[in-house]
Protein backbone atom coordinates (compact mmCIF):
# COMPACT_ATOMS: atom_id res chain seq x y z
CA UNK A 1 0.00 0.00 0.00
CA UNK A 2 1.19 3.82 -0.60
CA UNK A 3 3.26 5.22 2.05
CA UNK A 4 0.97 8.69 1.00
CA UNK A 5 -1.84 7.23 0.78
CA UNK A 6 -1.70 5.65 4.08
CA UNK A 7 -1.06 9.17 5.02
CA UNK A 8 2.02 7.90 6.82
CA UNK A 9 3.90 11.35 5.72
CA UNK A 10 6.41 12.51 3.11
CA UNK A 11 5.84 10.84 -0.20
CA UNK A 12 8.66 8.66 -1.81
CA UNK A 13 10.31 9.16 -4.79
CA UNK A 14 8.32 6.72 -7.25
CA UNK A 15 5.21 8.27 -5.65
CA UNK A 16 5.98 11.58 -6.69
CA UNK A 17 7.53 10.27 -10.07
CA UNK A 18 3.96 8.60 -10.44
CA UNK A 19 2.45 11.76 -9.44
CA UNK A 20 4.19 13.23 -12.65
CA UNK A 21 3.56 10.33 -14.40
CA UNK A 22 -0.45 10.86 -13.81
CA UNK A 23 -0.40 14.31 -15.13
CA UNK A 24 2.19 14.00 -17.74
CA UNK A 25 -0.09 11.42 -19.21
CA UNK A 26 -3.50 13.61 -19.36
CA UNK A 27 -5.19 11.00 -16.55
CA UNK A 28 -7.99 12.91 -15.03
CA UNK A 29 -10.34 11.31 -12.14
CA UNK A 30 -14.17 11.52 -12.20
CA UNK A 31 -15.45 10.82 -8.38
CA UNK A 32 -18.45 9.70 -6.17
CA UNK A 33 -18.14 9.88 -2.28
CA UNK A 34 -19.92 8.04 -0.04
CA UNK A 35 -23.03 10.47 0.48
CA UNK A 36 -23.34 10.39 -3.60
CA UNK A 37 -21.80 13.59 -4.53
CA UNK A 38 -20.03 13.57 -7.86
CA UNK A 39 -17.12 15.53 -8.91
CA UNK A 40 -14.28 15.41 -11.33
CA UNK A 41 -10.27 16.33 -10.74
CA UNK A 42 -8.47 17.87 -13.89
CA UNK A 43 -5.15 15.61 -13.16
CA UNK A 44 -5.94 12.24 -11.06
CA UNK A 45 -3.57 11.66 -7.81
CA UNK A 46 -2.37 9.40 -6.27
CA UNK A 47 -4.19 9.94 -3.15
CA UNK A 48 -7.52 9.07 -2.73
CA UNK A 49 -10.29 10.19 0.26
CA UNK A 50 -11.67 7.61 2.26
CA UNK A 51 -14.63 6.57 0.73
CA UNK A 52 -14.31 8.26 -2.40
CA UNK A 53 -14.82 5.25 -5.67
CA UNK A 54 -12.52 7.00 -8.13
CA UNK A 55 -12.60 5.79 -11.92
CA UNK A 56 -9.44 7.09 -14.21
CA UNK A 57 -9.50 8.41 -17.91
CA UNK A 58 -8.64 11.00 -20.31
CA UNK A 59 -8.57 14.43 -19.50
CA UNK A 60 -11.58 16.71 -20.36
CA UNK A 61 -13.76 13.03 -20.53
CA UNK A 62 -13.69 13.48 -16.56
CA UNK A 63 -15.47 16.75 -16.62
CA UNK A 64 -18.35 15.63 -18.84
CA UNK A 65 -18.61 12.13 -17.16
CA UNK A 66 -18.92 14.01 -13.99
CA UNK A 67 -21.60 16.50 -15.20
CA UNK A 68 -23.98 14.01 -17.02
CA UNK A 69 -23.93 12.22 -13.80
CA UNK A 70 -24.74 14.72 -11.98
CA UNK A 71 -28.07 16.17 -13.90
CA UNK A 72 -29.02 12.43 -13.91
CA UNK A 73 -28.58 12.14 -9.92
CA UNK A 74 -30.64 15.13 -9.72
CA UNK A 75 -33.83 13.76 -11.13
CA UNK A 76 -33.49 10.65 -9.18
CA UNK A 77 -32.38 9.13 -5.71
CA UNK A 78 -29.67 6.65 -5.81
CA UNK A 79 -27.02 5.36 -3.82
CA UNK A 80 -23.33 5.21 -4.75
CA UNK A 81 -23.62 1.48 -6.22
CA UNK A 82 -26.37 2.88 -8.35
CA UNK A 83 -24.25 5.80 -9.58
CA UNK A 84 -21.02 3.93 -10.05
CA UNK A 85 -23.43 1.91 -12.45
CA UNK A 86 -24.63 4.83 -14.56
CA UNK A 87 -20.79 6.28 -14.73
CA UNK A 88 -19.70 3.16 -16.37
CA UNK A 89 -23.07 2.86 -18.39
CA UNK A 90 -22.59 6.92 -19.66
CA UNK A 91 -18.60 6.18 -20.23
CA UNK A 92 -19.47 3.01 -22.09
CA UNK A 93 -22.51 5.19 -24.30
CA UNK A 94 -19.36 8.05 -25.05
CA UNK A 95 -16.40 5.51 -25.93
CA UNK A 96 -14.72 6.50 -22.56
CA UNK A 97 -12.66 4.01 -21.44
CA UNK A 98 -12.92 4.21 -17.18
CA UNK A 99 -9.87 2.82 -15.21
CA UNK A 100 -10.59 2.17 -11.32
CA UNK A 101 -8.36 4.44 -9.40
CA UNK A 102 -6.16 1.74 -8.01
CA UNK A 103 -5.69 0.12 -11.31
CA UNK A 104 -4.65 3.67 -12.68
CA UNK A 105 -2.08 4.00 -9.81
CA UNK A 106 -0.51 0.28 -9.95
CA UNK A 107 -0.05 1.16 -13.93
CA UNK A 108 1.67 4.70 -13.19
CA UNK A 109 4.04 2.89 -10.63
CA UNK A 110 4.84 0.45 -13.03
CA UNK A 111 5.41 2.99 -15.39
CA UNK A 112 8.07 4.55 -12.72
CA UNK A 113 9.60 1.31 -12.57
CA UNK A 114 9.93 0.39 -16.31
CA UNK A 115 11.95 4.08 -15.94
CA UNK A 116 13.80 3.25 -13.61
CA UNK A 117 15.13 0.03 -14.55
CA UNK A 118 15.62 1.29 -18.19
CA UNK A 119 18.08 4.56 -16.73
CA UNK A 120 20.25 1.66 -14.41
CA UNK A 121 20.48 -0.42 -17.71
CA UNK A 122 21.64 2.68 -19.65
CA UNK A 123 23.97 3.84 -16.52
CA UNK A 124 25.40 0.45 -16.23
CA UNK A 125 26.26 0.23 -19.91
CA UNK A 126 27.86 3.91 -20.64
CA UNK A 127 24.66 4.68 -22.41
CA UNK A 128 23.15 7.31 -19.99
CA UNK A 129 26.58 9.47 -19.92
CA UNK A 130 26.15 9.64 -23.87
CA UNK A 131 22.86 10.94 -23.30
CA UNK A 132 23.95 13.60 -20.85
CA UNK A 133 26.86 14.52 -22.98
CA UNK A 134 24.75 14.36 -26.17
CA UNK A 135 21.77 16.80 -24.19
CA UNK A 136 25.11 19.38 -22.77
CA UNK A 137 25.86 19.49 -27.35
CA UNK A 138 22.49 19.76 -27.98
CA UNK A 139 22.24 22.63 -25.56
CA UNK A 140 25.51 24.51 -26.49
CA UNK A 141 24.25 24.58 -30.21
CA UNK A 142 20.59 25.58 -29.60
CA UNK A 143 20.42 27.69 -26.13
CA UNK A 144 16.78 27.38 -27.05
CA UNK A 145 16.72 23.65 -26.80
CA UNK A 146 14.88 23.19 -23.50
CA UNK A 147 15.33 20.28 -21.06
CA UNK A 148 11.53 19.18 -21.47
CA UNK A 149 11.38 18.67 -25.34
CA UNK A 150 15.44 16.60 -24.81
CA UNK A 151 13.37 14.43 -22.38
CA UNK A 152 10.67 13.81 -24.28
CA UNK A 153 13.48 12.06 -26.84
CA UNK A 154 15.07 10.28 -23.87
CA UNK A 155 11.68 8.98 -22.45
CA UNK A 156 11.17 7.08 -26.47
CA UNK A 157 14.93 5.99 -26.01
CA UNK A 158 13.79 4.47 -22.71
CA UNK A 159 10.78 2.89 -24.16
CA UNK A 160 12.88 1.30 -26.58
CA UNK A 161 15.55 0.59 -24.33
Amino acid sequence: MLRLAMGMGKPTRNELLAEYYLRAAGVAAAWIDAEGHVGAQDVASIENEPGRIVYCCERGSHFVLAYRLYEWKKAVIVDPPAIVAKLEELADRGGVGLTPHAVAIDRALAAVMTVNEALERMSASGDLRDLNQAFKEARKADPNCNQRYFKNNVLNKLTAY
